[in-house]
């Protein structure tokens, strides 16, 4: 129970950084591109690890975790790429960050459908996060803008839908099973 509850803390967590982050980068607030690989790098592997610890807990209803094993390992590899070849990869950052968000995106949007066969009513918010995180997704990849300014915005706003969907999904997915917890510490 404390490793669900620790990813389940977790995903909030790196929730609330894509939210700061998108916001910074809609005011667009430059940093060192040698600072922003490191950082983004840094955030990617600690999302790795983040969706790897919800995998292996012992989620009530198995519905927000079932994919991130494999997402995990992927986003820990990138991770430590970015962080290893830093500014040679610069301009593939982008596309990759929009391709990320697409593919979260869309495995979030298998778990909307399978939180409705499973009976929860909440599954309709999980699906319209979810295809609009994959919207921005897409159009940070194929980068249709030719005014810095709104790709700055498209981005910032993908990122911002990226926390958010997370954040619902967990929240609405995610059941602790408070009873039976109160029950093992008395136990122990």
């Amino acid at each position: 129970m404390k490793q669900l509850r620790a990813a389940r803390s977790g995903y909030m967590l790196i929730s609330v950084f894509f939210y700061i982050t998108g916001i910074l980068y809609m005011v667009k607030i430059s940093a060192s591109p040698m600072i922003s690989c490191m950082v983004s790098g840094a955030v990617l592997i600690s999302y790795g690890v983040v969706k790897i610890l919800g995998y292996l807990s012992n989620d009530l209803y198995c519905l927000a975790f079932q994919y991130d094993l494999a997402c995990g390992l992927f986003l820990i590899v990138i991770g430590l790429i970015d962080m290893g070849c830093n500014l040679r990869i610069r301009e593939w950052l982008l596309p990759a960050l929009g391709l990320l968000i697409l593919l979260d995106a869309l495995l979030k949007i298998q778990t909307a459908k399978e939180a409705r066969d499973f009976g929860l009513q909440t599954w309709k918010r999980i699906l319209i996060a979810s295809t609009a995180a994959g919207i921005f997704g897409a159009m940070i990849i194929i980068q249709p803008f030719s005014d810095p300014l709104e790709a700055h915005i498209t981005v910032g706003c993908g990122l911002l839908a990226e926390g958010f969907m997370n954040q619902l999904t967990v929240m609405e997915t995610v059941k602790l099973n408070e009873k039976k917890e109160k029950e093992k510490d008395f136990e122990e």
